[in-house]
């Protein structure tokens, strides 16, 4: 590999490894069943809560 390809290869890298510090620090929330059921987790795919609304827990066919 000449020193070129080397050098892309390692800002490249760096690159990577900067967006992946900036998603470790987003928290993302999803929703199902319109919005009865609610995620949230870190960017580091951490759960960090889980909300299920009493109306859901209720109705099977949402929780299959």
């Amino acid at each position: 590999m000449n020193r070129n390809m080397m050098r892309q290869a390692q800002k490249q890298l760096a690159q990577l490894q900067k967006i992946q510090e900036e998603l470790e620090t987003l928290t993302v929330e999803g929703s199902a069943g319109g919005g009865a059921v609610k995620v949230v987790m870190t960017g580091k795919q951490i759960v960090e809560s889980v909300t299920i609304e009493p109306e859901a827990a209720e109705e099977v066919d949402l929780l299959q």
